[in-house]
């Protein structure tokens, strides 16, 4: 007879979670910077001067992945 921390384990694997996990549709200034492959002082000069989309909440700067790649196909140079 398994103890009863195993019968606990055992419960807990076999039970479905309720929910699906958030996905996260944002980006931190880091990780732009390492999506775009530039520096986060670069990053924040392109919100400064208001060249990147971009959302502020509070002190918090976030970037739309969705915003990110529509912004990059419109600064995209075609030979």
């Amino acid at each position: 007879m398994p103890n009863l921390k195993e019968a606990i384990k055992q419960h807990y694997k076999s039970q479905k979670p309720a929910y699906a996990p958030i996905q996260r549709t944002t980006l931190t200034v880091k990780e732009v910077s390492a999506y775009l492959d530039i520096s986060t002082d670069f990053v924040y000069k392109l919100v400064r001067e208001k060249q990147i989309p971009h959302v502020k909440i509070g002190s918090r700067i976030l970037f739309k992945k969705t915003s990110i790649e529509r912004w990059l196909n419109e600064i995209e140079f075609s030979p």
